[in-house]
């Protein structure tokens, strides 16, 4: 029971208690919280509050007042566990994803021979106007437009360059000529040509400047050897002048060995005949016969054997020898023109097309549409499709690049060089699985190239940037393995610098291709009309009318016939010349002679017998061996004046007058030949560059050859 007291209390307490639930204001975190407006009025009926030293602010400032926040929204989870539910923490929502970046695109500048031509015609036309600097601006964009379209060598533009530095030269403008002649050089860095008009601009400015002028003209001629279109025009006109050389060392070797032994020839005929026959009747009657190969036209070597033959009994063993092995060789001459002609062959074949196109030359898009028709046809090569599509693809025609490389596959299959290349064309589709396989073949197949590494290194970047994130970490340490690999098989290589964000990645600059091999692009380097041409006109001319398969060991047979016929001179008794008079020795002209005697009867008597002959006459036969050995000495000296070594073989020093001579009708017909048999594209080198070294050759072969004579007849 509750006492009456509590009664009154509980009450009151009840009554404070909802007083102070009443002022209490339950406010939703969701719902944004209003401002309340306050009345200044009710501000300014409240007395002011005294404030402390530390509470004290200056009242003319305004109060900044901070706004409150509301409070957060509660996430799902916060929700949930409120709810009282239970919340797995590795199921917790992922952040979103980052923006993926797009990578850069990977172009192919596609451009055509108008284009090339419209950019040479801006510079042409800045060059002739006043504006310096509109042609340094034209000047590089043609500079640019060639490293674009991935051009190696355009010969055509540097040409013209060339001369237009030199124009530039004349009128004074050194500094403009030799940035002319080093933009002729960008243009076309493989060619020799463009290396020697560099030369001949700093010659020009500056002929002091040894150094520069001597690095052009050495960086010239390794380019002429690596060029065949230089290189074989130069290495047959060398060909064409030692053939001739030979030929003509053999003409005039036999020839002054014949004159030298004639005498003892027409001496030992005319025993042939009754001793009625005046000598001078069998001397014509020798003449008419050895000049029947000259009469019938029956070639160089018929009249040579048919002198060596005359005069073979009367020869010592070293020329007979050397007189064989020279007429022998002229069998060989035909067959070797053939070859020369085989080997240098260059203009004008399929080989310059396939050249031209690899190296995507101005002017090639008609090469172009002739080779893609014969492809059409089934009747392309392998070169030929391989090196029509490198420039389709360098142009930007990957269209046609993709099916024209897998042509050529099918033609020569895992051809490694045509593989790289496919795999640059299908990687410049967009294509980002197959090339890999591709380059990763090639690599495997050259240790030695370092392309495939390089284009296998951006491969892998290109994937990490086209894929994102989550492959871009393997993909950037295998590139980086692969560019580690290239700069090891190429220690030179730099790596290009990639272009500022945004910007286009041109991929003639990006990726590397490789060229056509050298050895399938000579393949196509034949005239096979022209060789059997030049075959069968030498032939003619140094054979004769003979079958094609006897002819070439024709002058052999007949020099190894002679030559045998030579050691039997002395069973034959055959006449020798004195050492003193040199006037024929034999027992058919005089049977008192001792067999085996080196002197003429009359001479014995002279020399050796003392009293058999009156004084007057031995004077007169000492007069006669003077006049003998002066006349001879004559000889020798103006047949060593007229070509070098030949006065030593009429001296009887055949071996070294071979070599002399030789060397002397060489440099003859290279002088002869100073235009070149075969024409280059352009140009050659100037005409000063080939005839000094010419002649200083002549000077120190005829020197050399006129002193060793000398040191002889003393």
């Amino acid at each position: 029971m509750v006492p009456g007291w509590f009664r009154p209390v509980l009450l009151c307490l009840l009554c404070s208690s909802s007083a102070a639930w009443a002022q209490v204001d339950l406010v939703d975190p969701d719902v944004p919280t209003e401002k309340k407006e306050v009345d200044e009025s009710d501000l300014a009926d409240q007395e002011p509050v005294e404030k402390g030293p530390l509470e004290q602010v200056d009242s003319d400032l305004p109060v900044k007042r901070e706004p409150i926040a509301a409070p957060a929204r509660l996430d799902a989870g916060t929700r949930a566990g409120a709810a009282g539910k239970k919340v797995d923490p590795k199921k917790a929502p992922e952040p979103p994803p980052e923006p993926k970046v797009a990578a850069p695109p990977l172009v192919v500048t596609r451009a055509n021979d108008a284009d090339l031509d419209a950019a040479w015609e801006k510079w042409r036309v800045a060059n002739a106007s006043p504006d310096v600097k509109a042609e340094a601006v034209a000047r590089k964009d043609l500079l640019k437009l060639k490293q674009e379209i991935g051009a190696t060598n355009l010969e055509s533009f540097a040409q013209g360059m060339i001369r237009a530095a030199m124009v530039h030269e004349a009128a004074g403008d050194s500094a403009g000529a030799i940035d002319l002649g080093l933009a002729a050089v960008e243009l076309a860095p493989d060619v020799p040509t463009s290396w020697l008009g560099l030369a001949r601009v700093y010659v020009a400015v500056d002929p002091s400047g040894l150094p520069r002028i001597l690095d052009a003209l050495k960086t010239s001629v390794g380019k002429t050897f690596s060029d065949p279109r230089y290189f074989r025009p130069a290495l047959a006109d060398l060909l064409t002048a030692l053939l001739t050389a030979l030929t003509a060392l053999a003409v005039v070797v036999v020839l002054v060995l014949f004159a030298r032994r004639a005498r003892y020839f027409f001496y030992d005929f005319h025993f042939l005949f009754p001793r009625v026959l005046a000598r001078w009747q069998s001397t014509a009657i020798a003449a008419l016969i050895l000049a029947l190969p000259i009469v019938f036209r029956m070639g160089v070597a018929p009249a040579l054997l048919i002198c060596f033959g005359a005069v073979v009994l009367y020869l010592t063993t070293a020329e007979r020898i050397v007189a064989a092995v020279l007429i022998s060789l002229l069998g060989a001459i035909p067959l070797l023109g053939g070859l020369v002609v085989n080997q240098t062959a260059f203009a004008g074949t399929a080989a310059e097309t396939a050249y031209l196109l690899e190296h995507g030359s101005a002017g090639a898009e008609q090469l172009a549409q002739a080779v893609a028709k014969k492809a059409s046809e089934d009747k392309a090569s392998f070169a030929e499709l391989f090196a029509l599509g490198r420039f389709e693809l360098r142009r930007g025609k990957l269209d046609l690049a993709v099916p024209r490389f897998k042509h050529a596959l099918l033609k020569k299959p895992n051809e490694p060089r045509a593989e790289l290349n496919l795999g640059v064309a299908m990687l410049l589709t967009g294509d980002l699985e197959n090339p890999r396989g591709l380059f990763a073949n090639t690599a495997k197949a050259d240790p030695s190239a370092w392309e495939p590494l390089f284009d296998l290194a951006r491969l892998y970047q290109r994937r990490g940037a086209v894929l994102g994130r989550d492959v871009l970490a393997a993909e950037v340490d295998r590139g980086s393995a692969a560019m580690a690999e290239a700069r090891i098989r190429n220690p030179a290589l730099v790596e290009p610098t990639e272009p500022p964000p945004g910007e286009k990645l041109l991929g003639n600059t990006y990726l590397r291709t490789l060229p056509l091999a050298r050895a399938e692009l000579l393949s196509l380097a034949s005239l096979p009309e022209a060789e059997e041409r030049v075959q069968s006109q030498l032939t003619m001319s140094l054979l004769g009318d003979l079958p094609e398969l006897a002819a070439p060991f024709f002058p052999l047979l007949g020099a190894l016939l002679l030559l045998a016929l030579g050691a039997f001179s002395k069973a034959l008794e055959a006449a020798r010349p004195c050492v003193k008079c040199g006037a024929p020795v034999s027992r058919r002209g005089d049977r008192e002679l001792n067999k085996g005697s080196s002197m003429c009867m009359q001479c014995v008597n002279v020399y050796s017998r003392k009293g058999v002959v009156p004084t007057a006459l031995k004077v007169r036969k000492q007069l006669e061996v003077s006049r003998y050995e002066s006349r001879t000495a004559k000889i020798s000296y103006a047949l060593g004046l007229a070509c070098s070594g030949m006065g030593h073989v009429f001296s009887g020093l055949v071996l070294r007058g071979t070599v002399y001579g030789f060397m002397f009708l060489l440099v003859i017909v290279l002088f002869l030949q100073r235009n070149g048999v075969l024409r280059a594209p352009y140009e050659a080198a100037p005409l000063v560059l080939r005839l000094v070294p010419l002649g200083l050759a002549f000077i120190l072969v005829y020197l050399l050859s006129l002193r060793g004579l000398y040191r002889r007849e003393d």
